[in-house]
């Protein structure tokens, strides 16, 4: 499991250098399979300005940018058709390693040197989220939040100016799946006090059985689910915080609603799953095993093969997840969810 360093610290005061975080985890019987430094591949990338873009003289569908880093204002080669002037973009300069090259089939690294381009300089790279190994968007180049600081370190822009610990937790110890439960064990170790985060919950006074039922037929693998109907939903980015935490352990973020279910899995460890209310059959959940041999596709477009054995989220004539893995294709949040259950 991936524990980020910074995410550690707002649960406990976290002051320690990571090789004595590794040893006490270590010592904590949570061995510490590696110590990552995400930022280290952002070197030589900066948040930049597009100050001015022209038509390259030579090219139909290349442009000469104006691109503002820091002090230094840059000419750029760019074949996006999204580039304007005004946006904040990320930068690669000269001699920064771009973590996979669209034009390259395996999508293999490359360093970044200056360049003539059709017979024009160009200093440096307006990088794409693909090209920068954060998504696979390789239309065009990624526009940032207006508000980026230009010259800010891209590695501190995206918040992988971290310490990202992989730790293998045996079974026994499911209490420290979490960012909290790590974080409670370092609070022992160091003499810290454990500062949990505090929510308040406001629901409406509408009847929940007016909405949605829950019925467990295979009580011996889950006792218990719970389930909370949520309206009037507006699927968006989520906030660049949040984004930031997800990509800090590995994930995508992908929207607001299912960006949260994320978060809360990695801060507390309790897996949650969000459906679109209006994708489910009898507005019902029903808790119980696959047939064997059935097949489920799941989020990812991937057909699964179940066994008899596998616990399966199901509404009231399909399965919609298969329960604490992944959810399914046919019930995914989508621009269009207006409502959505958990």
């Amino acid at each position: 499991m991936k524990i980020s360093h910074k995410w550690l610290k707002n649960y406990i005061d976290l002051e320690a250098e990571p090789e004595e975080v590794k040893e006490k985890l270590t010592m904590l019987g949570l061995e510490v399979e590696s110590v990552d430094y995400p930022g280290e591949k952002f070197k030589n990338f900066y948040v930049g300005e597009v100050l001015e873009v022209s038509k390259h003289p030579n090219a139909d569908k290349l442009t000469v940018c104006r691109v503002r880093v820091g002090k230094d204002t840059l000419q750029i080669i760019c074949g996006a058709p999204n580039v304007a002037a005004g946006q904040k973009v990320p930068v690669a300069l000269v001699g920064a390693v771009i973590p996979r090259n669209q034009h390259d089939p395996e999508g293999k690294p490359f360093v970044l040197t200056k360049a003539k381009i059709r017979g024009v300089e160009s200093y440096g790279m307006i990088c794409s989220e693909f090209e920068l190994g954060l998504g696979d968007d390789k239309e065009g180049i990624m526009v940032l939040e207006p508000n980026a600081q230009v010259g800010q370190p891209l590695a501190e822009y995206f918040g992988l100016d971290d310490v990202i610990y992989d730790i293998s937790v045996t079974p026994n110890r499911p209490d420290c799946l979490s960012h909290i439960g790590v974080a409670r064990e370092l609070a022992v170790a160091f003499g810290l006090k454990l500062k949990k985060p505090e929510f308040k919950v406001v629901e409406s006074d509408k009847r929940i059985t007016d909405y949605a039922s829950v019925e467990i037929i295979d009580t011996l693998n889950c006792p218990r689910y719970a389930a909370r109907v949520v309206l009037n939903v507006k699927v968006e980015p989520s906030p660049k915080w949040l984004q930031d935490y997800l990509r800090a352990v590995g994930l995508r973020p992908i929207n607001n609603i299912v960006d949260i279910t994320n978060f809360v899995l990695y801060e507390v460890g309790h897996p949650l799953h969000a459906f679109d209310y209006d994708k489910l059959a009898g507005h019902k959940i029903v808790v119980k095993c696959a047939n064997d041999g059935e097949v489920f596709i799941t989020l990812d477009g991937k057909a699964r093969v179940l066994r008899k054995d596998t616990l399966m989220i199901c509404d009231a004539e399909k399965p919609v997840a298969i329960a604490g893995v992944m959810g399914g294709a046919n019930t995914e949040i989508t621009d269009e969810t207006k409502k959505c259950s958990d």
